[in-house]
């Protein structure tokens, strides 16, 4: 039962986490500089509170899966754990260059930053292949 439960946690804080960063991306890479500063005052505050909270919630109930129930030798959880860490990254990526942008709403932030949602988009796709699939 308990399995369960931190099945259905980390696949909430997993949605969570995913829509918020697509957020965080589209504000990025598409908001223009003259109304960048309205937004991105408005979209950090739910970013610190939600977007956050799911990121540590998706690491602790993932974690706590695969310590308690899958264990780590096997290899698609070490793939999945590639792409989690990339994500990861590119959140706190995210935050910092939405930081920097409301400072100064002309400012661009990296490419590799602006060209998150197609980063997002292809992790989580193959996050979920491998823990459904288990290829290996």
């Amino acid at each position: 039962m308990l399995y369960f439960v931190l099945k259905a946690l980390h696949v909430l804080s997993d949605f969570l986490l995913i829509g918020g960063m697509l957020i965080n991306a589209f504000v990025i890479s598409m908001v223009p500089p003259t109304i960048r500063v309205g937004v991105i005052t408005v979209l950090r505050k739910y970013d610190r509170t939600v977007t956050t909270a799911a990121l540590a919630g998706a690491w602790i109930f993932g974690l706590w899966l695969a310590i308690g129930y899958v264990g780590f030798a096997q290899g698609w959880l070490h793939a999945k754990l590639v792409f989690v860490l990339l994500l990861s990254a590119l959140y706190g990526m995210q935050q910092a260059a939405l930081r920097k942008m409301e400072a100064d709403p002309k400012l661009d932030p990296s490419a590799f930053v602006r060209s998150g949602i197609p980063i997002i988009i292809v992790s989580t796709v193959v996050i979920v292949c491998l823990a459904e699939i288990k290829p290996f």
